[in-house]
């Protein structure tokens, strides 16, 4: 029992070696055989095991589609925080409480003004339904290493944040104190693409190497 607990440890060790060790695999296997006992042969198993998961986390295209997942699961979180912004939009038009609003009125806006922000809200919500879409659009694309969809994705959710960018900014700069609540919508729009072009560039230099 403990020798084919060894052996299955062997066999996992082996699976989570990185390509380029793969011929270690073969090597673990065949130097269980001469283990002296099962508790010896265990231990090995175990050694091969850690042995295979440093290999693993030291292999830079291991840690490259981590990366890539650890953007799409940030831009996953960004399209959850647009579509909860869009909830709370259709639930201030159905009656809600607005906080944008009465901060425009606490600040004397105007009623054209205000007649303009009432006018706008549902295409701002529109906006961030579908800025929603495409980072989760993006974020599966870049998950699945879709380079190029994923730049399509993400370049359709940087026209329509620079839509609602346009709409709210002229709006709350017409008013001193209320601050405006799309900086984040541009800050994502550089340092996504950022992170993704240091990420390929690393992997193409490391494929040199």
């Amino acid at each position: 029992m403990t020798h084919r607990l060894a052996f299955t440890l062997c066999r996992v060790a082996g699976h989570m070696l990185p390509a380029a060790r793969k011929p270690w695999a073969d090597a673990m296997t065949a130097e269980l055989a001469h283990a002296e006992d099962d508790r010896a042969a265990l231990a090995y198993a175990g050694g091969c095991l850690l042995a295979a998961l440093h290999e693993r986390m030291c292999d830079f295209d291991t840690r490259f589609t981590a990366g890539l997942w650890s953007i799409a699961i940030v831009t996953s979180l960004f399209a959850v925080v647009q579509f909860a912004c869009a909830a709370h939009g259709i639930r201030a038009l159905l009656g809600a409480r607005d906080g944008m609003s009465e901060a425009l009125l606490h600040h004397g806006a105007s009623p054209a003004l205000m007649a303009s922000y009432e006018a706008a809200r549902p295409i701002v919500i529109g906006c961030f339904i579908i800025l929603g879409c495409t980072h989760l659009a993006a974020a599966w694309f870049l998950s699945r290493t879709q380079f190029h969809r994923f730049l399509i994705a993400w370049c359709a959710a940087l026209l329509v944040a620079s839509v609602a960018v346009a709409i709210q900014l002229s709006i709350v700069w017409s008013i001193d104190g209320v601050p405006s609540e799309f900086h984040a919508l541009i800050l994502q729009a550089v340092v996504l693409p950022a992170l993704l072009a240091w990420s390929q560039s690393r992997h193409k230099y490391s494929g040199r190497i």
